[in-house]
């Protein structure tokens, strides 16, 4: 195939090999998206006694009264982003199997719609989380830097 060939003019199609991968990754995503649930669940779960546990390790005093709940409110969106994955995997999982089993092209598309979605919010966080980690480098540099001076 030549590089620079368009993929959409070469008619692509699903063979037997590309059935049986897109079947087991449906399968595998399925229990991703299962346990994504759960986890999302038991770190909602944690939010709610966050509160609770910094108040208890603090022994009462108020420097970390408000620090439960900025905690209480992390974990609630920590649960939030891991649960919208997860729904996202798990449509793309019951689409695809649903589409490999009908051959229903609709079904397919949309199936590898909410897998684009994943990847689209998990690029997101990555470029969030790169985003703070250089903002942490460059003030640690800068404090280092006033600190020897």
């Amino acid at each position: 195939m030549e590089p620079n060939q368009n993929l959409l003019s070469a008619d692509i199609q699903v063979d037997s090999i590309s059935h049986l991968n897109l079947k087991e990754i449906a399968m595998w995503g399925k229990l991703l998206a299962i346990v994504g649930f759960i986890l999302s669940a038991l770190i909602a779960l944690a939010a709610l006694f966050a509160g609770t546990v910094m108040e208890i390790m603090s022994g009462g005093m108020p420097i970390f009264g408000g620090a439960g709940i900025l905690v209480s409110i992390i974990y609630l969106v920590i649960a939030a982003i891991y649960f919208a994955l997860s729904l996202f995997m798990f449509r793309f999982a019951t689409k695809m199997k649903t589409a490999l089993e009908t051959t229903d092209q609709e079904n397919f598309n949309t199936s590898l719609y909410n897998l684009k979605m994943v990847y689209r919010i998990t690029g997101i966080i990555v470029i969030i989380y790169l985003a703070i980690l250089a903002l942490a480098l460059i003030v640690t540099v800068a404090a280092a830097m006033f600190a020897s001076s």
